[in-house]
């Protein structure tokens, strides 16, 4: 148990810095101890929590992180924004502004809390979507318009992230519920 905390906590710190690193883009020494300062801090802050969720869950192999799999879903992830961001551009933009907006209501069969944050976390860093609501395997997002979530009912996004966690994605998403609302807009 302590070999996986003290894993998951060097790949939090390495993460962590780089964001740092590139959100800032100055690598003088101020800068760069600064950054140090700030990721200890947030893993002293984090680690009471993580600790606690840790003791909860079911603890296994095919519960870890597989580092390979998140060196190819970043890139993937920010592939999927920038697509996210056209769409919504494009939505914007058009004379008529085609928005559809709609609540999604549904349900996974990710296996830990991790994964289930990874997958709510991407739903809200996606132009388009953002997660409202996680509880236990239930899940409710906002979306923008009908593309928005189509990559979250076919299985699409939480596939990737289960394939995070070494586990065959299969069906991750069931009991989808959208419910469409009413545009309050002048267009």
């Amino acid at each position: 148990m302590n070999r996986t905390i003290l894993r998951n906590t060097i790949i939090q710190a390495v993460l962590l810095m780089v964001f740092w690193l590139i959100l800032s883009g100055h690598y003088d020494l101020m800068h760069v101890s600064f950054g140090i300062f700030s990721v200890i801090l947030v893993l002293l802050i984090n680690h009471p929590i993580r600790r606690y969720l840790f003791a909860l869950e079911e603890h296994s192999d095919a519960l870890k992180l597989s580092l390979v799999r998140l060196i190819y879903y970043v890139p993937w992830l920010l592939w999927q924004i920038v697509i996210a961001s056209l769409q919504v551009a494009y939505v914007v933009l058009h004379p008529k502004c085609p928005i559809d907006p709609a609540v999604l209501r549904f349900k996974t069969r990710l296996g830990n809390t991790s994964s289930k944050v990874i997958l709510g976390n991407s739903i809200t860093l996606t132009p388009g979507t953002i997660t409202l609501e996680i509880e236990k395997d239930e899940f409710l997002v906002h979306s923008l318009m009908d593309i928005s979530y189509s990559g979250i009912i076919d299985g699409t996004l939480p596939g990737e992230v289960a394939k995070l966690y070494e586990r065959s994605p299969g069906q991750v998403v069931r009991d989808v519920e959208v419910i469409k609302t009413e545009a309050d807009y002048d267009g």
